[in-house]
Formats: structure tokens, C-alpha cells, sequence
């Protein structure tokens, strides 16, 4: 799992420059060079969390289970706020077809990694 935000500090190792990226402030990305070689099995990424165009959480992702708590139908359209967020295994159903939440209540335990994630 890589997101927009792992690139710079992947091209800046590639490039051997990793030196060059600033350590006086926090910087969003993973550093996933040794993945992209083929040197490691994992990015070093566990979840991406996907803000809107305001700025709110819209999604997290956590391995192959992903939580939508905002989505939206179009550019030019407002976005929409279920009642429950939405719970989908990507593993089976990479598509988000199915809601987990309304076949499956008993999946709730999902939300745990997803939250671990917002408090980190």
C-alpha cells in the first residue's frame, strides 16, 4: 500500500538524497525504496487515510479493510454522510459492492485498526 504523499521520501532514496529531506518538521510519507527494489515484501505502510476537498476524514484504510465515513457521487455534487460508516473487505471485494455493515453486523471489530489509525 503506497499513497500520493510516499513519493517524495521514496524518490529522494532512490535518488540517494535522502538526506535532503527536511528533519525539523513532520513529514507525511513512508520511505518504501526498499520495497520498490524488491528488497522488502511491505512499503512500511499500514493505513492511508483519505481527507475531502474541505479537509474532513473521508475514508481510512487499514490492509485490505477500508471505513467510509464520507463519500461523494460527483465533483459537482455535495458530499454524503451515511448513518453508519460503511465497512468493506477489499481482499473479496475490491469493488466496495458490499457494505459490511448490512450483511454483517458483527464485523464492527473492523473499525478497531481504523481508529487506531485516526488517534495515531
Amino acid at each position: 500500500m503506497l499513497s500520493a504523499v510516499d513519493w517524495y521520501k521514496t524518490f529522494a532514496a532512490l535518488a540517494g538524497a535522502s538526506d535532503k529531506v527536511p528533519t525539523d518538521r513532520p513529514m507525511d510519507g513512508v520511505d518504501a525504496s526498499a520495497y520498490m527494489l524488491g528488497k522488502a515484501s511491505s512499503t512500511g505502510r499500514e493505513h492511508v487515510l483519505f481527507a475531502g476537498p474541505d479537509g474532513d476524514l473521508m475514508s481510512v484504510k487499514y490492509g485490505q479493510i477500508k471505513v467510509i465515513f464520507r463519500y461523494g457521487l460527483g465533483i459537482d455534487k455535495p458530499l454524503v454522510k451515511p448513518m453508519f460508516p460503511m465497512v468493506f473487505d477489499l481482499a473479496s471485494d475490491p469493488k466496495e459492492e458490499f457494505n459490511l455493515m448490512f450483511d454483517k453486523m458483527d464485523m464492527a471489530f473492523m473499525f478497531a485498526p481504523a481508529f487506531e489509525a485516526l488517534i495515531e
